[in-house]
């Protein structure tokens, strides 16, 4: 990816997530807006820390086959 389409990207993704903060600060359920994206950002760290425990178990039973 060329300098100028990853500045384009950049720039549309900050736009979107821009205009996604100002919809969500002015709408009248903001509120129950930010404790459906914390349970989402919750359920997402336990998956990743479930994934990087069975990654290090692999890597553990790799390391002691050798």
């Amino acid at each position: 990816m060329n300098k100028t389409s990853s500045n384009l990207l950049f720039l549309v993704v900050g736009a979107a997530l821009g205009a996604a903060v100002g919809y969500i600060a002015a709408s009248d359920k903001k509120d129950e807006w930010i404790k459906e994206v914390g349970d989402f950002v919750e359920k997402v760290k336990g998956n990743v820390t479930e994934v990087a425990a069975k990654g290090k178990e692999k890597l553990d039973g790799l390391r002691n086959n050798e």
